[in-house]
């Protein structure tokens, strides 16, 4: 009895303290009128912090409750703003529901131009643990906190089988947990419809998981990988939890219950690759990040690709102090198509924008844009073409996408280039913007320093270009992906 009298006391004591809201960060502006995340005060159930907000006239709706966590989301009437919901007995921090957009992921009808699917077992060392300890994952579960996963994907599927599957007591199913949180439609602005099958329509999800745990070495059915690949545990359990429709698009307040439920659900690693950007560790997906690596559970999520923001941006949930934040580096090899320009064979990243169907000019001649000091021109305005002839003709220009995107390929195109290559800066080889259907590629710095040589001593040396991909020893292997945020130190 005087056990409960003293917790009784405690709790008490914990309902008077004031809390705080933590505000949008400048520049973050996503987020979810009138819905909040609330973290209770330590000693502060549900039930005690429902009743606090009550007796303070908060009309309120529950979005989610969490219990690792220790809180809430809510929506709430307009007139209950954060910092007046801090004010609140029992409530200890107070943020705004955030919303979230998935790494893009391109699709189209572009031969390869990927990183080349062997060499990069040997940087991170999972070939000795293939090769020397015959780890391959087995036994492990790992939750993919994403767009859901391809479950049917012949990269999951079991040995023998054609197709993968997903069934929580599937003997043959290597995607054996998970849940989708939001249904197809999610958009972030409406009510979530979650369900039981967390198949991936966005492809980012997927991507992860064959990086995770995929296995294509013995893929007998169309379409068949252009390289035969296994991930880095490829008998490891699956856990497919779902926060993104195929918008792609998801809210923090959901991200939360995915990494509850994975934890429940037995999941020893969570991986979340889900964007974002933050200067600061006192967000909820970092709090319970660092909750749940406490309890055991180990946890990594992806840096982010906020590398052109500068430093102190990471992705919110590597924030915290016990997870594994992971940054992006460039391979030592790629895969990659190219052409020949006097007599030495360069590899070619293609833009976005183009569709790798249409014909590329056999033979075509090399014509360089300067500025007027002399230096390569980004091709960004369309007065750098005054004057000259490039029509049926290869542009190269220079640059990244600092000053324009489409741009350069859409002045190249209505000046009558054939095609435009663009210079990279020594940062490395990197898949930029373009021009729809246009042929626009970027090619690594020292190639184009090579290309200027030739032009310079036979203008009219043609270039000529591959059938298929290969393998090229990348420029910039080995070195932060230009990409890849940074981290904080």
């Amino acid at each position: 009895m005087k056990l409960i009298t003293i917790l009784s006391a405690l709790a008490a004591a914990v309902l008077v303290s004031a809390g705080k809201f933590h505000p949008v960060e400048e520049g973050k502006v996503d987020f979810i009128p009138n819905a909040f995340i609330i973290e209770y005060s330590d000693g502060v159930r549900h039930s005690a912090a429902h009743n606090s907000l009550k007796a303070n006239k908060v009309d309120y709706k529950v979005r989610n409750e969490y219990n690792i966590f220790n809180g809430a989301a809510l929506t709430v009437k307009s007139g209950h703003e954060g910092d007046a919901l801090a004010k609140i007995p029992g409530i200890k921090n107070v943020w705004r529901v955030t919303l979230y957009k998935i790494p893009k992921v391109n699709k189209s009808t572009k031969k390869p131009t990927d990183p080349e699917v062997v060499s990069f077992h040997r940087m991170t060392g999972v070939d000795v643990l293939h090769e020397k300890h015959k780890l391959s994952g087995k036994g492990i579960k790992i939750g993919i906190i994403d767009t859901g996963v391809d479950y049917k994907h012949p990269a999951f599927a079991a040995p023998g089988a054609n197709e993968g599957c997903f069934a929580r007591n599937g003997k043959n199913c290597r995607v054996k947990y998970g849940w989708d949180f939001v249904g197809d439609d999610y958009d972030g602005s409406n009510t979530p419809k979650p369900d039981g099958d967390p198949m991936d329509c966005n492809g980012h999800g997927s991507h992860v998981a064959g990086i995770i745990g995929g296995n294509a070495l013995n893929i007998k059915v169309a379409p068949k990988p252009p390289q035969p690949f296994v991930g880095v545990a490829p008998e490891v359990t699956i856990g497919a939890y779902r926060v993104f429709g195929c918008y792609g698009t998801s809210a923090d307040d959901v991200i939360l219950a995915a990494m509850e439920l994975a934890f429940n659900e037995g999941m020893d690693v969570i991986n979340m690759s889900l964007g974002g950007s933050s200067s600061y560790k006192s967000n909820p997906t970092a709090i319970l990040a660092d909750k749940l690596v406490a309890r055991g559970m180990a946890l990594a999520a992806g840096a982010g690709n906020e590398g052109t923001d500068g430093v102190w941006m990471v992705a919110d949930t590597g924030l915290g102090d016990l997870g594994t934040s992971v940054a992006s580096f460039d391979n030592t090899y790629g895969f990659y198509n190219s052409f020949t320009y006097g007599g030495v064979k360069h590899p070619y990243a293609p833009s976005d924008a183009w569709n790798m169907a249409i014909k590329l000019p056999a033979n075509a001649t090399l014509v360089p844009i300067f500025e007027k000091d002399g230096s390569l021109s980004d091709g960004c305005d369309e007065e750098i073409y005054n004057g000259i002839d490039v029509k049926g003709k290869v542009v190269l220009a220079y640059g990244d996408e600092s000053r324009c995107l489409s741009g350069r390929g859409v002045n190249a195109k209505n000046a009558g280039a054939a095609a435009i290559l663009t210079q990279t800066t020594p940062a490395g080889i990197a898949t930029m913007g373009g021009s729809y259907n246009y042929p626009m590629a970027s090619i690594e710095h020292g190639a184009g320093e090579k290309m200027l040589a030739v032009w310079k001593k036979n203008a009219k040396s043609r270039i000529t270009w591959s059938n298929g991909p290969s393998t090229f020893t990348i420029e910039n292997g080995g070195s932060p992906s230009v990409f890849s945020s940074f981290g904080l130190d």
